[in-house]
């Protein structure tokens, strides 16, 4: 359904959320769009840029944001499309919230009232507060690897604590490449339209564009934090197996002794000593067990059972 959410003395402002076949023809007879910039606009797979048709005097600008689902975060773009004057926000069911966060955003940022405010300015300080949630959840994702690195030290390392890791490093890695593609666009937003945009405009331009490159400082220290965790992680763990491996190895040296001496003795062989004494059963015992501990003495005096 194409919602009229508000209309400026400036500009008009339609939201599609999940766009329909009929929404799509509509939009084309109606409101002339071309169906090539819906298709870029609604694409949940679409790559961050801005693209323009002079003819049809339509400019899209895809970008990412926060999409929220239950157990995960991640990015998805969502389409805003300046055409005819006018102004077109296209996106699905996880992004569906920038209707709310553009209509109303609460951040420092000072916007005009509806009689002399831009369609750029009404995007620009919509946005900023759309790209101060990746902060948010930065600094919610640096909380959780907290509590994870805390539980190293005073814990056993357990496989969920690992997959958790796993869960906040794919996370981070969708909001560090999602803000460094939003930077670049907004830099090629505001080149591309340096000329005809006003002072104020340009601020708010820039304000964004500074809140993202915060954002993208935090997100990479954050993931290179997560990834240092990671490395020693694994680093940890195959010192455990490396652990195991030798003592697995020298309870197999140790325990090869009585093979060896039953084997003798099991042979048969006359001339064995004590081979043929009564108390040859006893004696056969006693230097397997002398030989285990000799053998066990030497391994331990060349650090074999050191970890």
């Amino acid at each position: 359904m194409i919602e009229t959410v508000k209309v400026f003395k400036k500009f008009t402002w339609y939201h599609v959320p999940n766009m329909t076949s009929d929404d799509k023809e509509e939009l084309v007879i109606t409101h002339h769009l071309t169906s090539e910039m819906i298709g870029y606009a609604v694409d949940n797979n679409e790559a961050v840029r801005m693209e323009y048709d002079n003819f049809a005097d339509e400019a899209l600008m895809v970008i990412d944001v926060i999409s929220y689902h239950d157990e995960a975060v991640e990015t998805r773009p969502v389409g805003i499309l300046f055409a005819h004057g006018n102004l077109y926000t296209f996106s699905h069911d996880v992004t569906d919230y920038i209707q709310a966060v553009l209509l109303d955003p609460q951040n420092r940022q000072k916007r005009h009232d509806d009689t002399e405010i831009s369609v750029v300015d009404f995007v620009m300080t919509g946005l900023y507060s759309l790209m101060t949630r990746y902060v948010e959840q930065v600094t919610e994702i640096n909380r959780k690897r907290r509590i994870i690195q805390a539980q190293f030290g005073q814990q056993k390392r357990t496989t969920k604590q690992m997959n958790e890791l796993l869960r906040l490093q794919t996370q981070m890695i969708y909001i560090q490449n999602s803000l460094a593609n939003n930077h670049v666009m907004l830099d090629v937003f505001k080149k591309d339209f340096q000329k005809t945009l006003l002072t104020f405009e340009i601020e708010h331009i820039d304000d964004v564009r500074v809140e993202v490159g915060q954002a993208e400082h935090m997100a990479n220290l954050a993931l290179t934090v997560i990834n240092s965790i990671s490395d020693a992680y694994g680093n940890l763990s195959n010192r455990d197996l490396n652990w195991t491996m030798k003592v697995l190895t020298v309870y197999s040296i140790v325990l090869t002794v009585p093979t060896i001496v039953s084997g003798f003795y099991g042979e048969n062989v006359k001339w064995l000593p004590f081979a043929d004494a009564i108390s040859g059963w006893w004696v056969t015992i006693v230097i397997t067990v002398l030989l285990m501990a000799a053998v066990s003495l030497l391994l331990a005096i060349n650090g074999f059972f050191r970890k």
